[in-house]
């Protein structure tokens, strides 16, 4: 398993928090360059081996010595130009080793780096399943929760996934939830929350020093964090989830009176079915009160609307039903509705005339309506307000969480071109589109 470090992941910083045996690969002059800045050094390969012997007391094998290499380890390539990197990162690919390469040339922790501009980005090739072990600790709630639905939709998306209680070397991320367990380990991801104390700031900026990317469920966190001293290239956001599974509560409509349309006109109780065209049933509910609305509630029952019809006045059922409404409807100009007090003492809104003693209360009326048009506009301006709250969170489902993820995963460790990661641009604004790529020409 070979991962190429980015320009900006610094050797040393890496180092001091993963202490891997360091093996350098070329033995030329851009070692001597660079040579003091490296320590620890176990061995350096060269295919020029057999006549350099060694460099001062260090030994120089065959690049085939990687063979017998059974741990994690880093890979200094010490070669100037691009071509040579290029080269050797292919040599190396051949060998059954777990290592993160660095580039002598194209690391900040050596020097400017080679190119203008920060290292381009490069697909890794012959790329196995990717290996992802997300650490938690506490699997009993919330944190347990994000893992195992995680856990669900990486195996869907064939990443070997697995859950621990700490960190495994044999992995391509560790991915840690939430942060405050990370063992220093170079390439890992942290799901950061409840940074509520200075003590836990200096914990995260200490980890982000060798963890690869912390991830916040925050666009204001994430800002909060950089404004804190948190470097920005090492932070991002992803949006939480919800399980997709809690319906809207319907608003329950309350109309109280009795169906007089055969003998008196007022109360147009006939032109409900007009107003309701083109509102949506399933964000509401009526409870109905009073004799006469037999005929008008089969109509609402075929429109899809759910109704609870009591055709005979009942006073403890009246008391217990007006506790439950949201709204208040009465469509009448007879100087006003007794069920409209009723209402307002039960704290509910009033889509209501204006008129009578409707206005006496110095409560102003939520929808004042005279018109079947008026009446219509506030049933699908209620719809509106509901399908805003029902839309905002449509998306943020466990199946986009992990993807989102697993996305930041694939770029983090250079597996997917960047064409396929940035094709959802657009479409969120979390996730990859909140991380500073370092090179994002297509």
């Amino acid at each position: 398993m070979i991962r190429r470090a980015r320009y900006e992941e610094d050797f040393q910083q890496i180092y001091q928090c993963d202490k891997r045996k360091i093996i350098v690969y070329g033995a030329g002059n851009e070692l001597k360059r660079v040579y003091k800045k490296i320590p620890n050094i176990h061995f350096i390969c060269d295919k020029r081996a057999g006549e350099i012997g060694a460099f001062g007391k260090i030994p120089v094998y065959e690049p085939s010595k990687l063979e017998y290499v059974n741990e994690a380890i880093y890979i200094i390539v010490c070669a100037y130009a691009v071509d040579q990197y290029e080269e050797i990162c292919n040599e190396i690919k051949k060998y059954d080793i777990n290592a993160i390469v660095f580039h002598s040339s194209n690391n900040i922790a050596f020097g400017d780096s080679f190119w203008e501009t920060e290292q381009t980005y490069r697909v890794v090739e012959n790329q196995k399943a990717l290996k992802v072990n997300i650490v938690c600790a506490d699997q009993s709630w919330i944190f347990g929760k994000f893992a195992k639905r995680m856990a669900d939709i990486l195996l869907k998306e064939n990443v070997n996934v697995s859950i621990s209680n700490d960190t495994r070397e044999d992995v391509d991320i560790n991915h840690h939830i939430p942060y405050v367990a990370y063992k220093p380990y170079s390439n890992d991801t942290l799901m950061i929350t409840h940074v509520d104390s200075g003590k836990k700031l200096a914990l995260l900026k200490k980890q982000l020093e060798c963890a690869a990317m912390g991830i916040c469920m925050s666009c204001e966190t994430m800002n909060r964090l950089i404004a804190c001293g948190i470097p920005r290239e090492k932070i991002c956001y992803i949006n939480p989830a919800q399980d997709n599974v809690i319906k809207p509560h319907k608003y329950v409509i309350g109309i109280t009176y009795k169906c007089r349309d055969s003998e008196d006109l007022r109360k147009r109780t006939s032109t409900i079915i007009d107003m309701l065209d083109g509102v949506n049933p399933a964000y509401f509910k009526f409870f109905i009160m009073g004799s006469g609305w037999e005929a008008t509630v089969h109509s609402m029952l075929q429109k899809g609307f759910e109704v609870e019809y009591y055709p005979d006045f009942i006073y403890d059922t009246y008391n217990a039903l007006m506790q439950t409404i949201d709204y208040f409807l009465y469509m009448g100009f007879d100087e006003g509705a007794m069920g409209y007090l009723d209402a307002l003492a039960a704290g509910a809104g009033t889509i209501v005339t204006p008129q009578g003693y409707h206005l006496d209360t110095n409560c102003p009326i939520d929808y004042p309506c005279n018109t079947v048009r008026q009446f219509r506009e506030a049933f699908l301006d209620l719809q509106r307000k509901k399908e805003e709250r029902v839309n905002a969170v449509a998306e943020w489902t466990w199946e986009s969480y992990a993807k989102k993820h697993l996305e930041i995963w694939n770029y983090l460790l250079s597996r997917t071109d960047l064409k396929e990661l940035y094709r959802n641009q657009s479409f969120y604004m979390d996730g990859i589109f909140s991380m500073m790529i370092e090179d994002n020409r297509l």
